[in-house]
């Protein structure tokens, strides 16, 4: 995330008083979008969506106007003080570092949880949330080794909270997200050292607990983005016509392996994911379905080339 932009409001003040959260992301200028998230961590009411899309259609002569309208429509007191934050990411890229991600977080947060609903006796539902991005060995550990149920989406943090809703405990981190506030940052950080202190735990135990299988991802350019459709939370292609068969001959070929291709949101490419049992087999799957979303969804430019 380049750079983000929050407005805070009492948590006292009405509900239809407190504006939603707005984040850009890393995206290419041209290909750039705002995304806007409820400061409940859900997804924003269909009436402030049209607002949204009011206001970034608004000529500058008409912004003003546009934001009457808003507070007008929405009977909202000007005399109630706001105050709005700006935020930009100033962190380096330096060094080389592991990374523990949100499917480290989301495993040995869900693990805990269940193991004190063993401990008290309760009777209680527990799910993980994934998405397609998830690691194939957080979601066979979970599901084989800890019986905790997998439920998984559309990317979206509002397709996954809301799926987690459907349980009476749901753990979510999109693993392809950008995130929601640096407020959850800190919660994950906070739990996650109390987790370390309760069990005795280190770091490299944490780690251990499940070894991500080596995966790629990969971009290819399209013509147009919306030939490709998807099904089954994006994992399966529905068209163009033999893209899915074509993957399942490709993933067939190595061992431990999984690959989908998905439209992205906002360019005109199909991502590409792959894992196997080792990277060279990871990278020569990716470029392997790389090459069929080339062929078959209409590829600009030159053919992709091995990694």
């Amino acid at each position: 995330m380049s750079c983000s932009e929050w407005v805070y409001w009492p948590h006292s003040a009405p509900r239809r008083l407190r504006p939603p959260l707005e984040s850009w992301s890393h995206n290419p200028e041209e290909d750039n979008g705002v995304k806007l998230v409820d400061p409940m961590g859900e997804m924003v009411t269909p009436a402030w969506e049209g607002y949204a899309t009011q206001l970034v259609n608004a000529e500058r002569e008409g912004l003003l106007t546009a934001l009457k309208d808003v507070i007008e429509r929405e009977a909202i007191s000007m005399a109630q003080e706001a105050s709005v934050f700006v935020g930009k990411d100033t962190s380096d890229s330096a060094g080389r570092f592991h990374l523990l991600d949100g499917d480290k977080i989301a495993t040995l947060i869900s693990t805990y949880l269940k193991e004190l609903l063993t401990q008290a006796g309760l009777d209680l539902q527990i799910a993980v949330v994934q998405t397609a991005y998830a690691n194939g060995s957080s979601t066979r550990y979970l599901e084989d080794t800890m019986k905790v149920i997998v439920r998984c989406t559309k990317t979206g943090l509002k397709h996954l909270h809301h799926a987690a809703q459907e349980f009476d405990i749901g753990v979510y981190f999109e693993a392809n997200g950008h995130g929601t506030t640096v407020g959850d940052a800190i919660s994950d950080m906070l739990l996650i050292e109390a987790v370390f202190a309760i069990r005795g735990m280190t770091v490299q135990q944490w780690d251990a607990i499940c070894t991500d299988l080596p995966n790629r991802q990969l971009k290819v350019k399209v013509a147009d983005r919306r030939v490709i459709d998807t099904t089954d939370a994006e994992r399966r292609t529905v068209s163009p016509a033999g893209l899915q068969e074509a993957i399942d001959s490709l993933v067939n070929k190595h061992r431990q392996a999984h690959s989908f291709v998905c439209p992205s949101g906002t360019e005109d490419v199909g991502r590409v994911y792959a894992e196997a049992d080792t990277q060279e087999s990871a990278d020569a799957l990716a470029h392997e379905v790389s090459l069929a979303v080339y062929r078959l969804a209409g590829g600009v430019g030159e053919e992709p080339k091995p990694l």
